[in-house]
């Protein structure tokens, strides 16, 4: 058995008005995207939420035997984010580290290697998901460029527990319409065909392995777009748990951080469902909810959402901008 021990999130307090941003543009836009102030990275916001679901799993960092990342905005060509977390939360010495990347898949990819870490060592495992989406403002996509950050304690057991992890399933078709370089913003391709052949062929065949019958009361969905979220679910029904309206797109962090506010709101004896559709397929984990749920012990999701400061649409940009050292452009 796995359990989630502690669950949290982080968001930052910037936002931008995504109607303000799509004017510029000479569209329409509603709700608002996360902005990451000019101290706040991957590691600073994974290491948050991280805290913030360490707390209620009362773990403490050196007592974690691997520490899992899934970002789809990595900004480390050659090292990533899981082992700066590790050695800022105390995790030294014999811990693995790992860190998963290019699809938002990597969010549910990160939970199975987690539900395999913990199964076979019977060590408490961090996952997070952290995401800053490039900013570009020639993209479509450039007003509901989000960030954010979720994290999960994975244990074998646990005295009162959120929830256990009861099916992990993978559907890989190789199909990659949505597409993204260091430090630029996604290309993508044909969306209706994307549709048709990527998540409608990856999606159900992924979640009917991992719910194995069972029914889901709530759900979360992460994709490239909100569109292709819902179309994710689209044989699934359940309430969907989403904060994309306050945060934006967050990547890979949007399944972790979705799953920390869906356990902070749900109530126990709940099956939940979570999909993560991205390059090359998708993955969805079924979940069956404990008495551990709820916001006690930590900062709730819903407190990061309540507090927020407007900004403008030139710090969206600002904020993102990658600097030019010696002729290479790093975030």
């Amino acid at each position: 058995m796995v359990v989630i021990d502690g669950h949290g999130g982080y968001v930052p307090l910037y936002r931008v008005d995504r109607s303000e941003v799509a004017a510029q543009h000479g569209g329409r836009g509603r709700g608002e995207s996360a902005v990451p102030a000019r101290d706040e990275n991957h590691v600073t916001m994974a290491c948050e939420a991280a805290d913030n679901a360490l707390g209620r799993a009362d773990v403490a960092g050196e007592d974690l035997g691997a520490v899992v990342t899934a970002s789809v905005s990595d900004p480390f060509a050659e090292h990533g984010i899981a082992a700066h977390v590790a050695y800022r939360l105390g995790a030294t010495g014999d811990v693995r580290t790992a860190d998963l990347r290019g699809s938002r898949r990597a969010a549910t990819d990160a939970l199975a290697t987690a539900r395999e870490f913990v199964a076979a060592n019977d060590a408490p495992a961090l996952v997070v998901g952290v995401d800053v989406l490039p900013a570009d403002p020639d993209s479509d996509d450039v007003a509901e460029a989000g960030a954010g950050s979720g994290a999960v304690v994975l244990s074998s057991d646990a005295d009162s527990p959120a929830a256990e992890l009861v099916g992990v399933a993978q559907e890989t078709t190789g199909f990659v319409e949505h597409h993204r370089r260091h430090g630029e913003a996604a290309e993508t391709g044909d969306a209706k065909f994307e549709s048709q052949h990527g998540v409608a062929e990856a999606a159900p065949a992924a979640t009917e392995r991992a719910l194995d019958g069972a029914t889901p009361a709530k759900a979360v969905a992460a994709a490239p777009s909100d569109r292709l979220a819902g179309a994710a679910l689209g044989g699934v029904d359940a309430e969907r748990v989403s904060t994309r309206d306050q945060v934006g797109d967050a990547g890979a962090a949007a399944a972790l951080l979705d799953l920390a506010h869906l356990l902070e709101t749900t109530a126990a004896g709940e099956t939940a469902l979570v999909v993560a559709y991205g390059a090359g397929g998708a993955g969805a984990v079924a979940l069956e909810t404990a008495d551990g749920v709820g916001p006690a012990d930590a900062q709730s999701v819903a407190t990061y959402l309540d507090a927020s400061e407007e900004t403008t649409y030139a710090k969206h940009l600002e904020y993102r901008e990658p600097v030019e050292y010696e002729g290479v452009k790093t975030p």
